[in-house]
């Protein structure tokens, strides 16, 4: 889906996490699109994260939905956004080519550094992410009917519903 509905504003990631208020909001915007579009759509499959889309645009996300988004989705995604957020916003494109930023009175981190500073909070992205599948999984058939919804075809996301995966191959099990 290219909508470019958020599930959370860039005000509402600047309020619940550590990100500063003075960073421009188009450098945070595509960020928290990709991290809807990559992480949020495979956890709750292309007909929830439809119908999560459209309540947020018509502003009518209530009942088990807003307690779904409110509850689970809004910490998975703002952690993902957050560990998508430093390459983003240290890199940037202009006319001539590509950039690094540098900061006044402050020192840059190493770029081991920012990678530990994106697994951390990767890491707890994962942690509400998991919070969030099991959630989906236990109360899909009752409350979430789209979540067990399978709509034929080729750009059809099914939902993840498995915690971890492995990087070596077990076979089919």
């Amino acid at each position: 889906m290219s909508k470019n509905i958020l599930m959370i504003s860039v005000q509402m990631l600047k309020d619940r996490t550590a990100v500063h208020d003075n960073i421009d909001e188009k450098l945070v915007f595509p960020e928290i699109k990709a991290a809807q579009d990559m992480f949020i759509l495979p956890l709750c499959g292309s007909a929830l994260y439809n119908k999560l889309l459209t309540d947020i645009n018509a502003n009518t996300l209530a009942g088990n939905y807003k307690v779904l988004v409110d509850d689970y989705v809004i910490d998975t995604l703002a952690n993902y956004v957050i560990s998508e957020l430093p390459l983003g916003l240290t890199y940037q494109f202009w006319n001539k080519g590509v950039s690094q930023k540098t900061v006044d009175n402050a020192t840059q981190p190493s770029m081991s550094e920012m990678y530990s500073i994106v697994a951390k909070y990767k890491n707890r992205a994962e942690h509400y992410s998991k919070r969030a599948r099991m959630y989906l999984i236990q109360n899909g058939n009752a409350m979430f009917p789209e979540y067990y919804t399978f709509v034929a075809g080729v750009d059809t996301v099914y939902p993840d519903r498995t915690s971890f995966t492995s990087p070596i191959y077990l076979g089919n099990q």
